[in-house]
């Protein structure tokens, strides 16, 4: 039965420093992906995440979506 969830992950952006543990965010994610049978593009990711947060000059919140396709979703919320 394929999964009928996203996967989910948030992460602390800053202006100067990027998206904080990026590297070690993208190996979680997919690993949860493999262990969830979901299709997973790093370099997609990476490049999606890079392209959502270019310049923006306050601290945020990125969350990316994962479906099980593959097919992702980025919302940059202003950090609280």
């Amino acid at each position: 039965m394929a999964p009928s969830h996203d996967i989910e992950v948030s992460m602390d952006f800053d202006p100067d420093e990027g998206i904080a543990d990026l590297d070690t965010h993208l190996d979680t994610l997919k690993r949860a992906a493999e262990a969830q049978g979901f299709k997973f593009d790093r370099h997609a990711a990476r490049n999606e995440l890079q392209a959502a947060t270019f310049g923006k000059s306050r601290a945020a919140i990125a969350r990316l979506l994962l479906s099980p396709s593959g097919a992702m979703a980025i919302e940059v919320k202003p950090a609280d």
